[in-house]
């Protein structure tokens, strides 16, 4: 019985974190959500330091009362951190912004982790992401002495 409950816990992880539908739901911020698409070229991982332009008549939200003061990063360029200044820290995930140049505003949420071509949050985390953890050295040396 006990083994069935495990089977069933692991299966409704599984299902809810791989649903297309929960997992789009989750990446997407839900149905109230402030995450804009990317909208410098992709892949972002290598645009997001150069990125410095919004949509025509697209509307910059207030900085949050209590946010950090904004940075930018070295290399990026002097547009996009001008830009980025203007956009960081205010709530919305701004069409500029990553979640590596404004976490506070595009942090993946729950098991989500983030999409270096689109730059917001897709995917739910696997093992296999646990590679750079050094699991792939310690795991293998735990099973073999089992």
């Amino acid at each position: 019985m006990a083994g069935l409950i495990v089977v069933l816990a692991i299966g409704g992880f599984v299902w809810f974190n791989t649903n297309p539908t929960v997992a789009k739901s989750q990446a997407q911020g839900g149905p109230n959500s402030t995450v804009q698409p990317y909208d410098c070229p992709k892949p972002s991982a290598n645009s997001e330091l150069l990125c410095d332009i919004l949509p025509a008549n697209y509307v910059i939200a207030a900085r949050l009362p209590n946010a950090p003061p904004a940075y930018c990063f070295n290399g990026m360029s002097d547009a996009a951190c001008a830009l980025l200044k203007q956009t960081q820290s205010n709530g919305v995930c701004d069409p500029n912004e990553t979640w590596k140049t404004s976490p506070l505003d595009c942090a993946c949420t729950g098991a989500l982790v983030p999409d270096p071509y689109t730059g917001r949050c897709a995917a739910p985390a696997s093992i296999c992401l646990a590679n750079g953890l050094g699991l792939n050295y310690v795991l293998p040396n735990i099973l073999r002495d089992l």
